[in-house]
C-alpha cells in the first residue's frame, strides 16, 4: 500500500515536457563532424542548447552520415508554445560544399507527452 502522502506528491508532480528532435539528411549530405552543429529551445526567455551528435561515415570521416534523434527533456514548469531551433554545419560529399543551414519550428509542448519535431535539409547549393 502507497502511504497516502507519497500518493498525494506522485499525483500532483506536473509531467516533464518532452522532445524528439530529428534531422533528416539528404542522399550525399553529412553533417561536418568538426562544426558544432546544436539544437537550441527556446521558450519565454529562457533557452537551453543541445549538441547533435551522428553516425560516422567510414568513406569521410569528418563527416556524419547521418544524424542521431536528440532526446529532450525540459523542466516540468515549461509549457505552452516553443521554438526549437537547429543550427546545421552541413556538407554535400559528392560537389564538396560545406555550408551552415538555419532553421526553426514552433511546437506546442503537450503534459506528460513527447512531441516530435522533423528538421528536413535542403541539399546545399
Amino acid at each position: 500500500m502507497i502511504p497516502a502522502r507519497l500518493l498525494a506528491v506522485v499525483l500532483s508532480a506536473s509531467p516533464v515536457p518532452a522532445l524528439t528532435v530529428s534531422v533528416r539528411l539528404p542522399p550525399d549530405v553529412g553533417l561536418n563532424a568538426r562544426g558544432e552543429s546544436r539544437i537550441t529551445v527556446q521558450a519565454g526567455q529562457k533557452r537551453w542548447a543541445f549538441p547533435l551528435s551522428g553516425v560516422p561515415d567510414p568513406a569521410s570521416p569528418d563527416t556524419f552520415r547521418a544524424a542521431r534523434p536528440l532526446s529532450v527533456r525540459l523542466p516540468a514548469g515549461v509549457r505552452g508554445l516553443v521554438t526549437v531551433h537547429a543550427r546545421l554545419f552541413l556538407c554535400d560529399r559528392r560537389d564538396g560544399l560545406c555550408t551552415v543551414q538555419e532553421q526553426a519550428r514552433r511546437v506546442t509542448l503537450k503534459p506528460g507527452a513527447t512531441v516530435p519535431v522533423v528538421m528536413p535539409v535542403t541539399p546545399p547549393r
